[in-house]
């Protein structure tokens, strides 16, 4: 008897054939198997086929067994889960237009823990950067699962806010699952494959191209209960997430930002069209109607143990980047014991050092 998902994954690799049209083809034949028997002609009686599609079923049938695909995949350590698996996540299946299938390095988090998605702009400020880290850690304390992109900037901070609170995360790549995109992610990627996994449902190899990240989106949205829009210039990928988001009868929160900047009119635009605003994790467990007392405990709150001297420091940090000349002249105390008290801030992970002697909240 031929392994049904070996039946998906190798239509999956037919140049031309898609989600929906690979859906069709199983839903025409009552036994996956038979597709490998059945007559051209009756290819031709499943709704958007072309002819090409069906040449190309037909050819890749006769050259190859569909199982090869399971082989490769698995001299690789590479795993692959089809709509059919008891491992394909539920919320993704109810989508219009789920995958097919999807290839995972790492383990998919157990159906049962709720999926947020975290997203926003590459090019962002230090503001994004922080808020989006800082969410993303404060949500994983309670069990949240955080679902992101792995692209440069909010989404690659998303991610590593999920580790730092000890949390399970998911990237979902537009491009080969083998492949790392970007680069400069290589270690990060190697975090989230430890404590969650990377998926991706193109085939191993392919190179991300423009038009892979619009349909990736819709996976990130459709894992997810809500998406968090953190920042987003005007016309933006991130849009179109939420956009779709919204489609599929999900949540969608957006975080506020500086009204000069660029970067925050896409979520300033959402919050004007009724995206509920966000200013902290509570705003979102509120709303799902999460009890707080499966909050975990992460190294207690940030200040907790701090002593009152250094508890006034960290109280000028905000955010925003602030300099150690604006601290100093603020704190009115003397230039060696402001740069003690930032130095034991940071080693306490209680703020963050930038560029330039500037500093943010962790």
């Amino acid at each position: 008897m031929t392994d049904v998902n070996a039946i998906i994954l190798w239509l999956s690799n037919i140049e031309g054939l898609g989600a929906k049209k690979i859906l069709r083809i199983l839903d025409h034949f009552g036994d996956p198997g038979e597709i490998l028997n059945a007559p051209r002609d009756e290819f031709a009686n499943i709704y958007g086929l072309t002819e090409i599609n069906i040449h190309n079923i037909i050819s890749s049938r006769d050259d190859a067994r569909p199982e090869k695909y399971t082989e490769e995949l698995h001299e690789k350590n590479i795993g692959f889960v089809t709509i059919l698996d008891a491992a394909y996540p539920s919320l993704l299946k109810e989508i219009y237009d789920p995958p097919a299938m999807f290839y995972i390095l790492g383990e998919m988090p157990d159906d049962s823990l709720k999926k947020i998605s975290v997203i926003g702009s590459r090019r962002c400020s230090e503001y994004g950067l922080t808020v989006s880290r800082k969410l993303s850690r404060d949500l994983a304390s309670y069990d949240i699962v955080i679902v992101s992109g792995m692209a440069k900037g909010i989404d690659a901070s998303a991610h590593r806010g999920a580790l730092d609170g000890n949390g399970k995360t998911v990237a979902v790549l537009g491009c080969g699952i083998d492949i790392c995109y970007p680069s400069e992610n290589r270690v990060l990627r190697s975090q989230i494959i430890k404590s969650g996994c990377v998926i991706s449902e193109y085939p191993p190899g392919t190179k991300p191209m423009p038009h892979h990240f619009p349909a990736r989106n819709r996976i990130i949205s459709g894992l997810s209960v809500a998406t968090i829009v953190v920042e987003a210039a005007e016309k933006s990928g991130t849009l179109i997430t939420a956009g779709q988001a919204l489609e599929q009868g999900r949540e969608v929160f957006a975080v506020p930002g500086n009204v000069t900047s660029k970067l925050s009119r896409g979520t300033n635009g959402l919050i004007k069209q009724g995206a509920a605003l966000v200013e902290g994790s509570d705003d979102i467990v509120n709303l799902l109607g999460i009890d707080e007392k499966n909050r975990k405990i992460i190294n207690g709150a940030p200040n907790a143990s701090l002593k009152p001297e250094e508890k006034i420091i960290y109280e000028m940090i905000g955010h925003e980047p602030v300099s150690a000349p604006e601290i100093l002249f603020k704190s009115g105390s003397q230039a060696a014991t402001v740069q003690y008290i930032l130095t034991m801030l940071e080693i306490y992970g209680c703020v963050r050092k930038l560029p330039g002697q500037r500093y943010v909240r962790a």
